[in-house]
């Protein structure tokens, strides 16, 4: 498998963990919805440009 197939696959993963309950929280504190799945998708590519560059790199697709 290629690592920018994990990539897709763990972004896909993270989308349906964390979208839902990022979003009620959002949505708790008031904010519009296109906000809010914006700042989400955002901090969700963070997150999969922090796993890709640390753990995948390192130590499952090491050369």
């Amino acid at each position: 498998m290629n690592i920018f197939t994990a990539d897709i696959i763990l972004l896909l993963l993270l989308i349906s963990i964390f979208n839902n309950p990022l979003l009620n929280i959002f949505q708790a504190l008031g904010w519009n919805l296109i906000f809010s799945e914006v700042v989400i998708g955002i901090i969700l590519i963070i997150l999969l440009i922090l796993i890709h560059k640390f753990i995948l790199r390192k130590y499952i697709f090491k050369k």
